[in-house]
């Protein structure tokens, strides 16, 4: 009877590690969306086409803090500074991340999407590869360039996949398909799954694929917050889903509706130096 026993208890543990490494693979598969009404695919071209264009009103700085949040280990956080604008293309941000060393990031979004680098206080920009834009913008934190640009809004293959819920709020998804200049890519992204609030037109979360349907990386919205009559995403999750580490960004104060025409930034062109901006414009959010 006792080797009868044995051979059982091998038996359901051999099967209980099978049935948790089975459910490890497939732990990170993106969920399947749950339609809430017919898909409107007018709809949903309006809509996508209504975020593209829904910039902030006027130029604005923000200053915010990313804080790295491992699933085990010790956190760590760096500050930073953003300035926003819009050239004739898309939108153009300058960032400056107040790291060891610092670094200065130039990001053009839209169609024609590029990310410039610099060391802080240097201004001698150096266009990085596709490639870079996933690796970390500092060694501190796994947020990247890529995160930052959120250049997916603006890739021409989508699908409208319907009205569904998300963050126990209604959304409107859709997949945006990675052009060629991704392929290759070092995380393996295939497409980003877009959930767009109803109320809001804004991204409450964003889940990055891979081509066998497996999430890599997600953004969630935590909250927002009005600031001069400007809604702005106050404080956002970026989760590597393998790892489960994430970084999280946070903004502390906001300058809005500021005017950087005379600034190289406000021309869309790579600038030299920052916007000048008082410390008492800026508002902080709490």
């Amino acid at each position: 009877m006792i080797p009868s026993i044995r051979i059982l208890l091998c038996i359901s543990i051999l099967g209980l590690c099978a049935a948790s490494t089975l459910f490890g693979q497939g732990s990170n598969r993106r969920p399947k969306i749950e339609i809430l009404r017919e898909i409107d695919l007018e709809e949903g071209r309006q809509r996508l086409s209504s975020f593209r264009r829904m910039w902030v009103v006027g130029d604005y700085s923000l200053k915010y803090s990313l804080q790295y949040i491992p699933r085990r280990g010790k956190r760590k956080e760096i500050k930073g500074t953003f300035w926003g604008s819009n050239a004739q293309d898309g939108p153009v941000s300058l960032i400056q991340i107040h790291g060891d060393p610092g670094t200065q990031l130039y990001l053009k979004n839209g169609p024609f999407a590029s990310v410039s680098k610099s060391q802080a206080g240097s201004y001698e920009w150096q266009e990085i590869d596709v490639s870079q834009w996933f690796t970390p913008v500092d060694e501190a934190v796994t947020l990247t360039p890529f995160d930052l640009m959120m250049p997916f809004i603006y890739w021409p293959d989508w699908t409208y996949v319907g009205v569904t819920k998300t963050q126990s709020r209604v959304a409107h998804a859709f997949l945006m398909a990675a052009p060629d200049s991704l392929k290759g890519n070092p995380l393996g992204l295939h497409g980003v799954v877009v959930f767009l609030d109803e109320s809001f037109n804004a991204p409450l979360k964003a889940d990055y694929i891979s081509a066998d349907d497996v999430v890599l990386k997600s953004l969630r919205l935590i909250n927002f917050k009005k600031v001069d009559d400007e809604w702005l995403p106050k404080t956002m999750d970026f989760l590597d889903e393998k790892t489960r580490d994430k970084t999280r960004l946070s903004i502390k104060e906001a300058a809005m509706h500021r005017d950087f025409s005379n600034h190289p930034l406000g021309r869309g062109e790579i600038p030299g130096s920052v916007p000048e901006i008082p410390l008492s414009a800026y508002s902080e959010l709490r």
